[in-house]
């Protein structure tokens, strides 16, 4: 599929001759390292790029694959740190903004994606593929309604991820009658049944329609068992559903197919945690953690076992760096406090406390707003008022 193809392109369009003692030697490497890396030798691949990157610190189309490399293995911030060298190198390179914006995506950290994506559109908004990607940081960052011109122009039977998201705007915005429309198309479009019905479950999925979701992914699995991400995405939709133990039997085979599975391994550790397995969770969460340390739901899963466990120290820590990362989730807050002033400091803990109140106070406001606009009478105030 374009989208599956746009996420893993290879960086093998161009080479910046290293300027080295061995030119041709540098040369060898790097062509070595870019099939390694066509053919999903990742540690070759790496060792490869990283010996160009000693002949030539400089060379882009070395830090850009070194870049592909560490986005592949799950490495995300090795992998913004290659691009963003390559990017100072080669200022308003397309491929590299693109790939920096795709890093973003695969973490869900679409509100930091989009304008990579809506500049690449800009550029050329005959580009679909700059055109998907926009609108699927669109669709699922609160902006669906925005989404909707892109994808009605995009979505036709040669595009079912188009389809696809085009559903889950629709539900999103509330019209599900439209949304079944589009999902039924899925099926019609020129996909196997395994991606037509993975891409149906994920969009049930998205839209919070689970047993419908639960039934797409058993198909997915029925037609081709070793689908990629297909375990992974049915457990999380069992977890929706709260049937625990085939949560976890779903996402440990998700684990088993994908060591570096982030997400199955995130998902699995919560689980943990949630159901009060705290110790059995934490090895998930800490490795989930340094695949995307700039995720802030790892470490508020990893404080919130600490805490239960009494290692209160490295819970504050942990969920320090949950709130750092997401200022404005009040439950981090919450259990930051109770970390601070289990270790006696009540002055960080009151502040804490008083972020918990604020992010209260502006969701309750938020709320009254959208009663308001929508005309409906909000109880919860004094009629006095």
């Amino acid at each position: 599929m374009r989208l599956r193809a746009a996420i893993f392109c290879i960086w093998s369009c161009f080479f910046i001759l290293a300027k080295a003692q061995s030119p041709d030697n540098a040369r060898n490497i790097f062509e070595s390292a870019t099939q390694a890396l066509a053919t999903g030798d990742y540690t070759l691949a790496e060792k490869g790029f990283q010996r160009v990157l000693a002949f030539d610190p400089n060379n882009v189309s070395a830090l850009a694959n070194l870049g592909v490399v560490y986005s592949k293995t799950h490495r995300y911030a090795k992998a913004m740190d290659a691009y963003n060298r390559a990017l100072r190198l080669s200022p308003g390179e397309p491929r590299l903004e693109l790939n920096i914006g795709l890093v973003y995506l695969k973490q869900n950290d679409y509100s930091r994606a989009e304008p990579y994506f809506r500049a690449l559109h800009a550029r050329d908004p005959k580009n679909a593929q700059a055109a998907l990607l926009l609108a699927t940081c669109q669709v699922f960052s609160g902006g669906a309604e925005k989404a909707l011109p892109l994808l009605k122009t995009l979505a036709d039977e040669s595009n079912p991820a188009a389809v696809y998201l085009l559903g889950v705007a629709y539900a999103r915005i509330g019209d599900l009658e439209s949304g079944q429309q589009a999902f039924r198309k899925l099926l019609s479009a020129d996909t196997t049944p395994a991606q037509a019905n993975f891409l149906l479950g994920k969009a049930y999925y998205d839209s919070a329609h689970f047993e419908e979701a639960e039934s797409a992914f058993k198909a997915v699995l029925a037609a081709d068992p070793a689908y990629a991400g297909a375990h992974r995405e049915l457990g999380k939709v069992y977890i929706s559903r709260q049937k625990n133990a085939d949560a976890e039997r779903e996402l440990r085979t998700a684990i088993e197919q994908d060591p570096n599975d982030s997400s199955a391994l995130y998902f699995l550790g919560a689980l943990f945690v949630q159901t009060g397995r705290y110790q059995e969770g934490l090895p998930y969460l800490e490795k989930a953690e340094q695949q995307m340390p700039d995720s802030w739901a790892p470490y508020f899963y990893i404080g919130k076992a600490k805490l239960q466990l009494h290692d209160i120290p490295s819970a504050a820590s942990s969920l320090q760096q949950a709130a750092e990362r997401n200022p404005d989730e009040s439950g981090v807050f919450y259990l930051l406090a109770r970390a601070l002033r289990s270790e006696g400091r009540r002055k960080e803990a009151d502040a804490a406390m008083q972020r918990v109140e604020a992010l209260h106070a502006t969701a309750l406001e938020a709320e009254r707003k959208a009663l308001k606009d929508a005309g409906v009478v909000d109880a919860t105030r004094n009629q006095t008022e």
